[in-house]
């Protein structure tokens, strides 16, 4: 398991419902949490569980893999032949790199390389609890102050 480079998985983070139209808030609706939220993918090193990428925020409707889909250039320079590792919902990502799917290959070793990730979104957002609650300040923010929490 030494070939992973980075461990994937996106995280959202709760927003106020946003104004205007009902095709704009409808963006920012996740049936999965059913609250208004953005989505931000992070890849986390597993050597020292510190981020070493994160995406731009996408808005709470959109999927994990649409969100690696967007993000996946910045992976292919950063691999050099290694794996990336994610959960389920990056199914579709094992053609385009070389990605381990931890629930189809479900070994404890893998899972327990997953927990990195989690652990991670965990001590930052307990660290940072502005991040767990509707976020309070100016939404064009979020992006800034997110990324800026994670290094």
């Amino acid at each position: 398991m030494n070939d992973v480079a980075i461990v994937l998985d996106c995280t959202v983070l709760p927003i106020n419902k946003p104004g205007g139209s009902l095709m704009n808030c409808k963006k920012f609706y996740s049936g999965k949490h059913h609250i208004y939220c953005v989505n931000v993918e992070v890849g986390v090193n597993p050597a020292v569980g510190t981020a070493c990428t994160i995406s731009f925020v996408h808005t709470g409707s959109t999927h994990d893999f649409t969100v690696f889909k967007e993000h996946c250039p910045l992976f292919k320079d950063q691999l050099k032949g290694s794996k990336i590792q994610a959960d389920s919902a990056y199914i579709g990502a094992k053609p385009e790199l070389d990605a381990i799917i931890t629930q189809l290959v479900g070994t404890q070793e893998l899972a327990s390389k997953r927990v990195i990730v989690e652990r991670f979104f965990g001590r930052l957002k307990t660290l940072f609890p502005v991040f767990r609650r509707q976020w309070p300040f100016e939404p064009d923010r979020i992006s800034d102050y997110f990324i800026v929490a994670c290094y």
